[in-house]
């Protein structure tokens, strides 16, 4: 009975044995199919990525084509008006100006096309399927060329100009070679009148400043008024009846001047006589007739002083 049961166990642990090797083989496989799964899976999606980033890039590298393709056509179009201008007449100077504007902005057309061109090549190198998009980048490719053919024949234009200024400018030289001569006459000239001119101007400054000096020898000041008036003015001291030492300025400050050589009479307003004269001064050299003076001696009257104060009641 007990060998019964033990050849019982024994088949069944056989069993079992043998049915998780064959669980375990299956489970392993299975774990192998999924990771192959996974990379392909992975793989699509890599491609997937690239494929968006390549369409989303070309869509912008487009873009980009086009944004530089018309700044060159605007530049071509000034380079147009300005081959036309009415400047290219002018002369040499005028028109060399215009001709390294006209240089400079197709050399930056140059240049932008040099970068539409690497952009092409960029888009050419993309795997694109989508009919739509290679259509558009064939329509690019065909942009560029074409500008760098304008670029070629606007060369062309500027060296055409180029050639012309030269010319130019050679016949200019020899037309200068015959005015060489005259022009040196004309600045020796020019030079002989400069300096008589800056003599007469020396001469001139000279006679200016004897005239003002005559003037000023020529002008008098004269303060009117009563005894209060002049103290309050700051011309007659408070309590005597002699001059502050300041008399000179407050006079010049409130009274107007006078040519002593064109009036030999004073009127000191309408009221009240006159009483004093100061500084005094010869008594010969004028005459008081109630509120008028008059000066009988110029030189002796004015050489005491250029400024009179007269006093009245």
């Amino acid at each position: 009975m007990r060998t019964t049961y033990l050849f019982s166990f024994l088949l069944l642990a056989s069993f079992l044995f043998s049915a998780c090797n064959n669980y375990k083989s299956e489970y392993e496989q299975l774990l192998d199919e999924n990771s192959a799964i996974q990379q392909k899976l992975n793989a699509m999606s890599e491609e997937d990525r690239l494929i968006r980033g390549e369409y989303s890039e070309t869509i912008e590298t487009l873009n980009a084509i086009e944004d530089t393709l018309r700044a060159i056509e605007t530049r071509d179009k000034e380079i147009q008006k300005l081959s036309q201008s009415k400047e290219m007449s002018g002369d040499i100077s005028q028109r060399q100006t215009i001709i390294a504007r006209l240089q400079a902005l197709k050399d930056a057309n140059e240049k932008s096309n040099g970068q539409a061109r690497q952009m092409q090549a960029r888009l050419n190198s993309f795997r694109i399927e989508n009919e739509q998009l290679r259509k558009m980048i064939s329509q690019a490719e065909t942009k560029v060329m074409a500008k760098e053919k304008e670029l070629e024949e606007a060369q062309g234009v500027i060296d055409g100009l180029r050639t012309a200024l030269s010319k130019m400018e050679s016949q200019l030289l020899e037309s200068e070679g015959n005015l060489s001569e005259a022009y040196e006459e004309l600045k020796t000239k020019n030079e002989d009148l400069e300096s008589t001119n800056r003599q007469l101007t020396t001469t001139i400054e000279e006679l200016n400043r004897k005239n003002v000096f005559i003037d000023e020898q020529a002008k008098g000041y004269v303060a009117c008024g009563s005894k209060k008036t002049l103290r309050r003015k700051g011309i007659l001291s408070r309590f005597s009846m002699k001059l502050t030492k300041q008399y000179q300025s407050a006079v010049r400050a409130n009274s107007s001047s006078i040519n002593y050589f064109e009036s030999n009479q004073i009127e000191c307003g309408t009221e009240g006589d006159i009483i004093a004269v100061l500084p005094a001064r010869p008594e010969s050299s004028y005459t008081i007739n109630g509120n008028r003076l008059e000066v009988n001696n110029a030189e002796e009257f004015w050489k005491t002083d250029k400024i009179v104060v007269i006093v009245k009641k």
